[in-house]
């Protein structure tokens, strides 16, 4: 492998041994290599990734070992400073990923390497070793166009460089892809080199797809970044490497001079607190911050939070003990963010912040109204206090509107989205109205402006609630009536509902006039106006009397049903009377004409005294039968006048 990779790097550049060992080593660590070289050669070279110092290192060790007399290029030196700078964290290519030798390289190398693995993460030994040859060749490329690689790189016409453009396409699509997802704050940090703190970008993400240059992307991230200076802090859980000591990363820019030993001092006491004394500290594991110049400290834990060798600009989750045990206790979404966020935002705000107004428990849907003030003279003449430069944040913003929800925020990921809140600036007072509450903040101790701001705030509060409960009771009502109409529909009081909507009536004038009145200032009358827009009550003015309508109009609905219903029964009885009287007084006649009728009776005592019982007994059977046939026919029409009288009644079926 070393051979065959040597051969085709000598087809790109042909280095001079003498000339390397000139330029790179001093006369006795030239001595020095060349004895151990003779006593114990080299036998095993182990290559641990891809990486751009890994691929250089390749070279650099064939050039001392395998090289030919020829000329080395000039400038080499910049490329081991570039390289150097790039393993320390420090990228100086500029906004344009696709001229840097750095980001090229790397992403080709997570490719190859990403080509040589299958599905179980197994490798396979002759995809690696292409893998490996294509970046030597790649390297080989980029060293040959220049010798000043912070110019940056033109294209290349090779198929590596290709690949590596199309990879690097590849990583800046998951970055965009995976910023949605990502929680942004602006923090304030302690400076490395003094007490002093400066403010910075933040970003926090659960990444589920590693990603080879997801930090540069986000240093670099002018467009998303609040200050345009890209995201200096970055926080990334991976919860897929839990106990590897790569699970929770948290690192900064090492530009920007910014320290993370607040933090880090933070995460160690908090890990203590959680071992309650029973932290392993038989084994500890070599670190700065638990070591001086005689070695560990007592007490030190057998794994720590990684301090980043004493420079604290990147913070490592413990590793997992040697008892198969984690080394941490602490919770990324629990724990950790809640104290990046306590240290580097609440720590710094809060002890300068006096709440103006007590928040009382509210039930669910009332409006919350928050005023707080800055509690030090004014923000603006105190330069040398930074933490007044957080007020003027988005992250302040959101803290704010979080202040009058039902949760404060108490982690990034709880903070309000920008798009679910509005803030401006009215009198020197902050107002930040979204649809749970109003937060208020004066820049200053003694701003009267915000006594009268906050009185508006609480009245329009009041009112936006006043509105709600009465939509309620409507809402209330229209559940109660139609069971009513359903379960009693004979049962129904019309006054008792009359006086409902009359009294709702009497409500809702009530609430609408408390909302028509001017305030002295045109800044109360702006923020009454917000207030009322943003909560929907210039809206809900017309639906409350829509709704009042609906309700008046279905308790007319009901109430004519209800009479529509008893004029159907009572009709329907009366015009079964009717024709069943109707009925008999017609058949009275037909009746008179088929029998023999009392009177002609009595006659024909008279006239034929002689008449036998039994005739007599027939005559007062044959009445007795049309007696009962009568009967049968009033019965018969009153049920065909209650049929046709029910289910043919013009006006019920027009009412």
């Amino acid at each position: 492998l070393m051979m065959s990779l040597w051969d085709a790097l000598r087809m790109n550049m042909m280095i001079s041994y003498q000339e390397l060992v000139r330029t790179f080593l001093s006369d006795a660590e030239r001595q020095v290599l060349k004895t151990r070289a003779q006593v114990s050669p080299v036998s095993r070279v182990v290559i641990e990734d891809f990486s751009l110092d890994s691929c250089f290192a390749w070279l650099l060790y064939n050039a001392l070992t395998l090289s030919e007399t020829a000329e080395f290029p000039e400038g080499l030196e910049k490329w081991v400073s570039y390289i150097d700078q790039w393993e320390q964290g420090n990228y100086l290519d500029g906004d344009d990923f696709s001229r840097s030798a750095a980001c090229l390289h790397t992403v080709f190398a997570h490719s190859q390497l990403n080509e040589a693995s299958n599905e179980l993460h197994q490798y396979d030994a002759l995809r690696l070793q292409s893998g490996f040859t294509r970046c030597i060749q790649l390297l080989s490329d980029l060293i040959n166009q220049t010798d000043a690689p912070l110019d940056g790189i033109q294209p290349i016409a090779s198929a590596e460089y290709q690949a590596a453009a199309a990879a690097l396409a590849y990583e800046h699509q998951l970055y965009q892809l995976a910023i949605p997802r990502a929680a942004t704050c602006q923090l304030l940090v302690t400076q490395s080199d003094s007490q002093r703190k400066v403010l910075i970008d933040a970003l926090f993400l659960n990444e589920q797809h590693a990603s080879g240059l997801f930090k540069i992307f986000a240093r670099n991230d002018r467009t998303r970044s609040w200050s345009k200076n890209g995201f200096t802090l970055l926080g990334i859980y991976r919860p897929q490497e839990q106990g590897t000591g790569n699970d929770v990363v948290i690192s900064v820019d090492p530009k920007s001079g910014v320290s993370l030993q607040n933090i880090w001092q933070a995460l160690e006491q908090e890990e203590n607190v959680r071992w309650n004394g029973q932290r392993p500290c038989d084994k500890p594991r070599l670190l700065r911050s638990y070591s001086n110049e005689s070695g560990p400290l007592s007490g030190s834990p057998n794994q720590p939070w990684w301090d980043d060798a004493g420079n604290y600009t990147l913070l490592g989750a413990p590793k997992r003990l040697e008892s198969g045990e984690l080394g941490s206790k602490l919770d990324w979404w629990q724990d950790i963010l809640p104290l990046i966020w306590q240290q580097g935002f609440i720590d710094n705000l809060t002890p300068r912040l006096e709440q103006v107004n007590s928040t009382p428990t509210l039930n669910e849907g009332q409006k919350r109204v928050c005023a707080w003030r800055w509690s030090q003279p004014d923000s603006r003449i105190q330069q040398s206090d930074t933490s007044s430069y957080l007020v003027d944040t988005p992250s302040f913003q959101a803290w704010l509107a979080g202040t009058s929800q039902t949760t404060p925020p108490v982690t990034p990921y709880a903070l309000p989205q920008a798009d679910r809140f509005e803030a401006w600036w009215q009198s020197d007072v902050l107002v930040v109205g979204h649809q749970q509450g109003v937060g208020l903040f004066s820049r200053s101790a003694d701003n009267p402006a915000l006594d009268g701001l906050l009185a508006v705030a609480q009245r329009i509060a009041t009112l936006s609630d006043d509105y709600a409960a009465f939509l309620t009771q409507i809402r209330e009502i229209f559940k109660k009536w139609p069971k009513q109409i359903k379960q009693h529909a004979s049962a129904i009081e019309d006054k008792q509902w009359e006086e409902e909507i009359f009294a709702l009536r009497v409500n809702a004038l009530n609430v609408l006039n408390s909302s028509e009145t001017l305030f002295s200032s045109a800044d109360e009358n702006r923020l009454s106006e917000m207030l009322q827009r943003q909560w929907g009550l210039h809206d809900r003015r017309g639906t409350l009397f829509a709704q009042l309508d609906r309700l008046d109009q279905l308790m007319q609905d009901a109430i004519s049903r209800q009479n529509s219903r008893r004029h159907r029964i009572y009709g329907s009885l009366f015009s079964a009377l009717g024709m069943g009287i109707a009925a008999s007084h017609v058949w009275e006649p037909v009746r008179d004409i088929l029998t023999t009728n009392e009177y002609e009776w009595q006659l024909m005592l008279f006239k034929e005294p002689d008449v036998s019982a039994q005739h007599l007994a027939d005559i007062a059977g044959q009445s007795a039968h049309f007696e009962l046939i009568t009967l049968m026919v009033f019965v018969a029409f009153a049920l065909l006048g209650f049929v046709l009288f029910w289910f043919f009644d013009i006006r019920s079926h027009e009412d």
